[in-house]
């Protein structure tokens, strides 16, 4: 038998094999490792790794950027004026790479970045132009990078041309709100809703009275909207702005008013027409918006600082407002003057305010009593949000009170009699006992306290026109600056702290209590920048004057403010 060669074959011994490392490549390598002919690792970072092992400097990575055909070097090039030279740029033959997503995180670019081409794609490439094979289309139209000469990627860009930068279309909604269109109008209602607003009552929150309550109405009424821009940019040009942009705030604020006043006594004057024999076909919203209209008119002369009257002119034709829209029910318990019924539905916080400044003018501007009716729809103040200091506790029924003994002293030649005597009497023995009906905190103490002591020093005035610097006088004055200072600057009490500071200016005879009624005025101008700051200071300062020229009567501001013509709303 034949012999059979038999042959074994060892099963093949199986090797450990090393996983290659893989590098991540999405630039050419940090300059260092270029310059010395190795591979770089790209490292996150400024600088990569085998520079830190060799403890080499490492010069950093080549700045990312993407290469563009020819046509769109060619726009560039058109685009950019002759004298603009292109900037130098680093040029980058694999953009995609440039951004890795995690799936590629772990693929190696080497191989694609160190490939090297063929003849034949260095000849499609030759000339800018590709052939293809099938169609023989040229496309002439777009411009490739010239393999036939060696680039230097920092100096030789120019060959290449610039890439073009990707421009993103600016897109910006138009306001929610009809009448905030431009720019400057959208300045102008930001600066209303988070700074003038919080200036105007106690509340010095985002969610004051003027945001809660008048805004709403504002954002159906053009006109009443064109009010809320011209009083921000009245108080904006006042407060920030400078220069150029000063005036354009002006001429836009002016513009504003001036074609909401236009329109507004347009619609009162409808409405004072037709309101009487067609009630109904008014709504109630549409009466709000009429009377609300008239309280930011006078807001604005306050702002404004005119001292031209129309403040007093607006607050009389909001009366006028209320008196159409009232009418006493047959079931009223009363006098009739004393208590009314609203047709309309008006905010009570609208009816107050227009109340607060309404006694307010009387202080500076004789005028007749005022009565203040008691709507029937009037709220109850236990546990609500109180916006203005005195009003809600009855201290500001006072002002009436003293403004209705000076009308009757003034009518006596500035004499008194006996009824002006025991009516003074009886005003100064309510006004020591007064307390606030309500629980308040410290600021609010303080602040009434001032108004407390204020109307004391007004009718001390009126009963005592001859001596303002008598020890009573001057121990309230020192009293009110004084504790004007614990008042933390920006608290919403500062809104009532004109009035107070306006009486104590004036009776002011000291050096040291001039000094800090200067200092708080400079402080209300600085928190609120109401114009009808700046017109009170001169008054009190002229008093001043007047004091020291032997006038021992010069505290009578009205007289002061008659004889320079001039209005003054001292809220």
């Amino acid at each position: 038998m034949e012999s059979q060669m038999v042959i074994r074959y060892a099963p093949p011994v199986q090797q450990a094999l090393t996983p290659r490392r893989v590098i991540v490549r999405s630039r050419t390598g940090c300059g260092t490792c270029r310059s010395r002919k190795k591979k770089c690792d790209e490292a996150d970072g400024s600088e990569c790794n085998n520079c830190k092992k060799g403890n080499l400097k490492c010069t950093g990575y080549p700045a990312r950027t993407e290469w563009n055909g020819g046509r769109q070097r060619r726009r560039s090039r058109k685009q950019r004026p002759p004298d603009q030279p292109a900037p130098n740029q680093t040029y980058n033959v694999f953009p995609e790479a440039e951004i890795r997503s995690p799936v590629q995180e772990n693929i190696d670019f080497g191989y694609f970045i160190q490939m090297t081409p063929g003849p034949e794609e260095v000849a499609a490439f030759y000339d800018g132009t590709i052939a293809n094979a099938d169609t023989n289309y040229v496309d002439a139209d777009y411009g490739y990078p010239q393999f036939g000469e060696i680039l230097n990627f920092q100096d030789d860009m120019s060959l290449l041309g610039e890439t073009e930068p990707k421009v993103s279309i600016p897109f910006e909604l138009s306001h929610i709100i009809i009448g905030v269109n431009t720019p400057l109008q959208r300045r102008l209602f930001d600066h209303f809703h988070g700074v003038t607003s919080r200036v105007l009552t106690t509340s010095n929150g985002i969610e004051n009275p003027f945001n809660s309550i008048v805004l709403p109405l504002a954002v159906r009424d053009e006109t009443m909207m064109k009010l809320l821009l011209s009083l921000a940019g009245s108080q904006l040009s006042k407060r920030y702005a400078t220069g150029s942009e000063q005036q354009e705030i002006e001429q836009e604020t002016a513009r504003l008013h001036r074609e909401a006043r236009v329109e507004q006594l347009e619609r009162a004057r409808l409405m004072e027409e037709q309101y009487p024999e067609h009630p109904h076909q008014y709504k109630d919203r549409d009466i709000e918006v009429v009377f609300t209209t008239y309280l930011l008119l006078c807001l604005y002369e306050i702002c404004e600082g005119s001292g031209d009257g129309s403040g007093n002119v607006n607050l009389f034709w909001a009366s006028k407002i209320i008196a159409l829209a009232s009418k006493s029910p047959w079931d009223a318990v009363g006098p009739l003057p004393l208590r009314c019924h609203l047709r309309a539905s008006i905010h009570p916080f609208l009816l107050d305010f227009y109340y607060y400044h309404e006694y307010l003018a009387l202080v500076t501007v004789p005028s007749a009593p005022i009565i203040r009716p008691q709507f029937d729809q009037g709220t109850d103040l236990s546990g609500q949000d109180r916006y203005l200091v005195g009003f809600q506790d009855g201290l500001i029924d006072f002002i009436a009170l003293i403004a209705a003994l000076r009308s009757d002293v003034d009518s006596n030649d500035g004499e008194l009699d006996g009824p002006t005597t025991q009516n003074a009497l009886k005003i100064f023995a309510e006004l020591e006992a007064w307390q606030p009906r309500v629980i308040s905190s410290r600021p609010e103490q303080l602040v009434a306290s001032f108004w407390q002591m204020a109307l004391y020093i007004w009718l001390f005035s009126i009963v005592n026109p001859d001596h303002s610097d008598n020890e009573k006088i001057q121990v309230n004055v020192t009293r009110i600056v004084t504790g004007m200072c614990e008042i933390r600057e920006g608290d919403g009490v500062m809104a009532c702290m004109l009035f107070p500071l306006f009486v104590a200016g004036s009776a002011a005879v000291k050096q040291e209590d001039r000094n800090l009624i200067m200092a708080h005025f400079a402080t209300l101008k600085k928190w609120s920048a109401l114009g009808n700051i700046d017109l009170a200071l001169r008054v009190v300062e002229r008093m001043w004057e007047l004091r020291d020229a032997g006038m021992v009567s010069s505290w009578n501001w009205v007289e002061q403010l008659r004889g320079s013509q001039t209005s003054l709303l001292v809220t």
